[in-house]
């Protein structure tokens, strides 16, 4: 039988590495929370900017708003809100819920409950990237049934509606 490092140590050595080693473990995850406080205080509760879907010319524009963002355990952020797309004078509001990935600030958003357009897909999600900054998001949105691909680019706002102005 093969004994470890710290085995072989005197006795109070042994004792300072151990204590060395459940200190680092306490502060490494008092950072991960301070961590997690910064990033659901300082998401931005808005985010306007546009999604295009591969080969198509047409481009929507997106809002979205969180009213409710939280902390889920230790290494991930669940934001709730709504948003809409818009093409041309056709507004889709939808429910979203976003998750981030607290270690690289992976992003995965889903949309719900589309109303105002009944073709409107909601089978599939959007996954990319949260800025360090947490003033972009860029996100590839892949339909779950056919595979086909979107590209969202948002950009946060001092503040935003679910709906555009005109549609008031």
């Amino acid at each position: 039988m093969r004994c470890t490092g710290i085995a072989k140590l005197p006795g109070w050595m042994s004792r300072l590495a151990v204590m060395i080693a459940a200190a680092m473990l306490l502060l490494g995850s008092a950072a991960q929370a301070t961590d997690m406080k910064q990033l659901t205080g300082k998401l931005p509760r808005a985010y306007i900017g546009e999604f295009r879907w591969d080969g198509d010319t047409t481009v929507q524009n997106v809002v979205i708003t969180f009213d409710k963002i939280r902390a889920l355990n230790g290494r991930n952020v669940e934001a709730l809100g709504c948003g809409s797309y818009e093409v041309g004078r056709r507004v889709t509001k939808i429910k979203v819920q976003m998750f981030v990935r607290l270690s690289d600030l992976t992003v995965e958003i889903l949309e719900q409950a589309p109303e105002g357009n009944s073709t409107f897909e909601t089978g599939g999600s959007h996954r990319g990237t949260l800025s360090d900054d947490l003033q972009r998001i860029d996100a590839q949105w892949t339909t779950t049934t056919s595979g086909q691909r979107g590209q969202l680019h948002l950009r946060a706002a001092s503040s935003a509606l679910c709906e555009p102005v005109a549609s008031l």
